[in-house]
Order: C-alpha cells, then structure tokens, then sequence
C-alpha cells in the first residue's frame, strides 16, 4: 500500500470539483499541494539528487488524481527548488528561501520559455541589465518575449520564481542567466510586474497559466545565481542552466504512469460493472467479457506494469550517468515512450467507456487531456527525439545496452537504426530539406523503439509475469505491423492472434492485475461502482420535482 493512501482519502481529496467555480478549483488545487508537501517533506538533497524518496513522490498517483497538483509541484519542486538547490554550496543565504519553498510557505515557479522562443529558447529576449549600483533592472522588451506559461498570478500563496534573461553589463550580451525574482505575496503582483491569466486548457485539470511580463524591474545583486562573467561556451552554460528541465523531461514520464494506472483500473472496473442482454442467451452479460473489451484494457494493464519497471530502470540510469547529455537522452527515451502509449490508452480506454469516458468527473478525458500537457512540458516529445535520434544516427551517443540481443524488440530497434544510417550517408547534409524529409518523420518512432526495448529489458531484469510480457510485446508489435510483418514474417492473423491469444490468458487473473495496479484509493470516478455512482447522482443539481427513489440501479445496455 502506498504512503499516500490514507491522504487520498480524505475529504480534501474525495471531493468532486467539477462544478466548482474556478477560484475554488484552484484554491483546492492549492490547498492539496500543501498536504503533498506535509506529506513527503523532501529535501533540497532529495530534489537535487533525484533521491529514492523523490522519485516515490514523483511516481505517487495522488499527483494525478487532481492533475493540476501534479503541475504546479513538479514545477515548484523540479524546477524552482531544483535550481536553487543547485546553487546552494557557493550560495549558503538561499537555504532560508529553500527551506520557505520545502515548506510550501511560498509557491516557487520557473519562467524560462517565452511566447516567441519555445524550443529556441537559447534566443529568449528578455533582458536584465547590470547597474551602477550592482542591482539588475529586468525588462521584457518585446511582447513576443514575454514570458509564457507558469501560473504566476496571486494564489493566496506567495511566490518566487527562477527567471531567465540576458545579462546585459555596460552594453555587453553575456548570455542567458539566471536570477530570483519575488512575483507577488499571495495577493498583490510586486512593482512592475504584470500577469495576464490566459483561457483555460481545453478538459485538463485548470491551472491559472499566465503571461508574466518585467517592467524595468529592479532587482538586489542578490538575485544573479552565478557569474557576471560571459561564459566561454554560451551552448554549453545554457544547458547546465537548464539541466532542471532534463530532470523534468524524466518526471513528466513517471506521470504518464501513473495515469495508466488509474485510466486501466477505472475501465476495467466498469467494464466489469456494465452489462448488456446477450442478444443469443437474453442473459445480462458484463462487457468485458468481450474480446474487443478486455483486449485493449489488458494491453493497457500490462503496458503500465511494464512501464513501471521501466520506471525504476531509468531513474538508475539517469543517476549513474555522469554526462549531461547522457542524462538528458535517457530522459528523453522514457518519456517519449509513455507518453505515446500513455496517449493511445487513456484514449482508447475513454472511448471502450462510452459516452461515461467523455465526463470529466469519470477522469479518463481529463487524464488525456492533462497528459498532452505533460508531453509538451519539459521538452516536447518530437522535438527532443529529434535531437536524439539525429544523434544517435550522426554515432555521437549509443543506445543503453541490452542482454536480450535475440529479442523482437531489440532487433525492431536495431532494424530501425540500420535503416536510418542507411539513408543517411545519401545526404552529404544531414540538415539539408532533403534529408529532413527522410528522416525527421522516422525519429519518433526510433526513441520509442528504444524505450519499448528498454522497456522489456527493465521487466525481464525484474522478473515481471511473462504473460504480462507477452501481452507487452503484442501490443508493442501493433504499434509498427508493417516492421514486423517484412522482417519478422509475422502475418497479420498472426500478430491479432498473438494479443487476442495473450489478453485471453490474462483474463482470468484480472482481480490480482487490477490489485497490481495498487490505485483503487485514488479512484474518484463515480462510474467504478454502483454506490459511487449512486452517491454522485444524489450530489448533481435537480430541476422539477422528483417522485420516489429508483431501486438500486441495473447497468444494461452500453451509453
């Protein structure tokens, strides 16, 4: 049982808020963002070092019970105390405003991106320009630089925020750095500071994102974290000034599998509820014992135990590697990879729910929907495996090994890569449009085909159930049947018949997978249950007057 089971259960965190003003919504938010942080109390150590107790936190499902939680930690904990905590040694006076942050006495945000540099960033054009006095002024100069995003607005919390702009010292450009900067105290924006709340995400969980712009600004010398001192290699400073952003692009996986977890025990628990009258027999008969039901649901099951173990192996991964680059490629690889599957299945799971999938309060469109957010955050999924791929064709980096060399997946990965290095050495510029056109679609695919294998590895190292495996590598093998179908032989009636023929053997452990899944405490999804369903329908608003109560509700036919 999970730490946090206790605390998915109280009131705090069973309340539905779906018909909740926003303000209320996000003064929830808010407020469940304080038990999390009471709950873990992490360190600066812990953030720093992406400890086992951090990863726990991250990897935790009560992040994605209320999505918005997940966002305005990760970015108060990866990113704001992250950086702080990277500083800490040479900066000692920080520990105050740390412990403030752990705390969660102030909300700490991170405002890098700006609405005209998303992945260029490098080329951001907000300015901070060294005074006579030793103080900063910092501006937006532009509106295209304003910074985009982080929900810096006055939340009854006070906030600081890690800022990156361009130092500027008598007239010279030193590059991008970073400085802290006090926003608002919980009420009222600091002098010269503007935020313009923007529209709501369409279905996600709200969070108040923001346009935050800098109206000359006057900061202490304090603010500076780092040298006044142009770097010798801008690139390079720039990218340890935003190695936050590489242990981000991890994190943002684990949410991914987390929200696997719950979309897979929320439609199997339904699909098991709901029934319809079998058209030969004229008996109730549960959907799920339908192959077109329990096949995707199983795939999606065994996809995020796999996933899980894929989890942990990367967080080993990312800690042992030394290299900056390295980190950021294994980074890369895992979240690319759930973030696909993540993707398909709370989609697919929404959709075999009927029209139940598509209500907000059932979770399974707001996971979707929250999760296209997470695979832009911290480095959008295209365009970070096309920096790796590139890479990895180009030879400059190697995919993590493998003691599993004879199977499917491995050999699926390594055909892809052949293949691309094949078509590579036809261009004398692997930048040129010709070369883009051949081989920018094929990257994606190539970071997932690694993930998918490294995947499999992390459960066979793990002695996961190998029909749990063998359900893995089906569903795996449908997401690219033509590969397997040229290099493999393995027909189309075969590959069907190898996920109808897994999905079947699982079937009748579903009781001890969904037990795996260790989220039923995070499940708020009136459609689990009859009572839960009972329950939500006496909380919804009434027109006209109602007559006696309905005996107890029989699930037939499929909304």
């Amino acid at each position: 049982m999970r730490s946090t089971s206790k605390l998915a259960t109280t009131p705090l965190w069973q309340i539905l808020p779906e018909n909740m003003p926003l303000e209320e919504r996000v003064k929830l938010t808010y407020a469940r963002c304080k038990s999390v942080v009471q709950h873990f109390n992490l360190t600066a150590e812990d953030v720093l070092n992406i400890s086992p107790r951090y990863w726990e936190f991250h990897s935790d499902p009560i992040l994605v019970m209320d999505a918005s939680v997940a966002t305005i930690l990760t970015i108060h904990f990866n990113l704001c105390v992250g950086t702080l905590a990277m500083y800490l040694d040479s900066r000692p006076d920080l520990r105050q405003t740390i412990d403030r942050l752990l705390r969660f006495e102030w909300n700490g945000q991170y405002c890098l991106t700006e609405l005209g540099h998303g992945l260029d960033v490098i080329n951001m054009e907000t300015t901070a320009t060294l005074l006579p006095s030793g103080e900063f002024e910092l501006h937006t100069p532009v509106a295209h630089a304003t910074k985009f995003m982080p929900p810096t607005s006055p939340s009854g919390v006070p906030c600081v925020s890690i800022v990156h702009a361009r130092l500027f010292v008598g007239g010279e450009d030193r590059g991008p750095k970073v400085f802290l900067v006090k926003l608002h105290d919980g009420n009222r924006m600091n002098e010269g500071i503007i935020s313009r709340v923007l529209s709501p995400r369409g279905g996600a969980r709200p969070v108040k994102h923001c346009l935050t712009y800098f109206r000359n600004v006057c900061l202490p010398a304090s603010a500076l974290l780092g040298s006044l001192d142009r770097p010798r290699d801008l690139h390079a400073a720039f990218f340890f000034n935003i190695s936050r952003v590489i242990s981000g692009t991890l994190s943002m996986g684990s949410l991914g599998v987390s929200s696997m977890r719950i979309s897979s025990y929320i439609a199997a628990k339904y699909s098991l509820r709901r029934r319809v009258v079998d058209s030969s027999t004229k008996q109730p008969r549960e959907i799920m014992s339908f192959v077109t039901q329990y096949t995707p649901i199983l795939s999606a099951i065994s996809q995020t135990l796999v996933l899980a173990a894929l989890s942990e192996k990367s967080r080993e991964l990312y800690v042992l590697a030394e290299d900056l680059s390295l980190k950021h490629f294994i980074s890369a690889i895992f979240k690319t990879t759930v973030m696909k599957l993540t993707a398909t299945v709370t989609l697919n799971l929404g959709m075999r729910c009927g029209a139940q999938g598509l209500s907000e309060v059932n979770q399974l469109s707001a996971l979707n929907a929250d999760m296209r957010g997470a695979a832009i955050a911290e480095g959008d999924i295209l365009g970070i495996s096309i920096r790796f791929a590139i890479e990895l064709l180009l030879g400059r980096l190697s995919p993590p090994p493998t003691i599993f060399s004879n199977s499917l997946l491995y050999k699926h990965e390594r055909g892809l890569l052949t293949a691309l290095r094949a078509k590579l050495v036809l261009f004398a510029d692997h930048r040129s449009t010709a070369a883009e056109r051949v081989l920018l679609p094929n990257c994606q695919p190539l970071i997932e085909a690694i993930g998918l294998r490294l995947a499999y590895d992390a459960a066979q190292e793990r002695n996961l159930d190998p029909t749990v495996v063998d359900m893995f590598i089906a569903s795996a093998i449908a997401d690219d049947p033509a590969w397997f179908l040229e290099n493999a032989k393995l027909s189309r009636e075969k590959q069907i018949e190898m996920e109808v023929d897994a999905a079947s053997a699982l079937l009748p452990r579903l009781d001890q997978l969904l037990e795996q899944l260790d989220v039923e405490k995070y499940v708020i999804a009136p459609i689990v249950s009859n009572q839960r369903w009972d329950r939500y329908v006496e909380s919804l608003e009434i027109h006209g007057e109602m007559c006696d109560s309905f005996g107890a509700y029989e699930h037939h036919s499929k909304l």
